[in-house]
């Protein structure tokens, strides 16, 4: 048997000790990893979010899910959960499609980096980001559709 002199290492095993809090560490970050990635809800969609007939006129041509790779704006498709668009006729024709992403945070990079184009609007909240294109639509029935689809959405912080 080997004598360990106490002058050279005061504690037996110490090394053995290090090793062990060492790897207890890790497990407890792996452990913490996990419990923050099981955290993420995923975004709900709210209630009859393109209603058969809007504020201004409006009316529902045809609401549909699209496929996350078909989604035609300039969204990071690795941050979108779902994408629904929305077709209407009335005072005009529009287009409104409203984006579910990972992230309040994205749809604030999102409104603040993209570029403005004719007849389009666009807005996010929380969650959301809704990207709206119309053909010679009137005005004051325009805003009344982006008043209440910004409504239907919810409070910004709201998922």
């Amino acid at each position: 048997m080997r004598r360990v002199d106490r002058a050279v290492c005061p504690r037996p095993y110490t090394h053995v000790r290090i090793k062990l809090m060492a790897w207890a560490l890790k497990i407890l970050a792996a452990g913490a990893c996990c419990v923050l990635a099981g955290c993420h809800r995923p975004v709900a969609m709210p209630p009859n979010l393109f209603p058969a007939s809007a504020a201004g006129g409006w009316r529902l041509v045809v609401a549909r899910e699209v496929p996350v790779s078909e989604a035609p704006d300039p969204v990071p498709r690795n941050e979108i959960e779902w994408l629904k668009e929305g077709l209407y006729e009335g005072p005009g024709k529009l287009a409104a499609r409203v984006y579910a992403l990972s992230s309040a945070t994205v749809g604030l990079e999102l409104s603040q980096r993209w570029r403005p184009s004719a007849d389009t609007v666009f807005f996010n909240r929380g969650h959301f980001f809704v990207v709206v294109k119309w053909q010679a639509a009137e005005r004051q029935a325009l805003e009344s559709f982006i008043r209440e689809l910004e409504g239907r959405l919810g409070p910004p912080d709201s998922r």
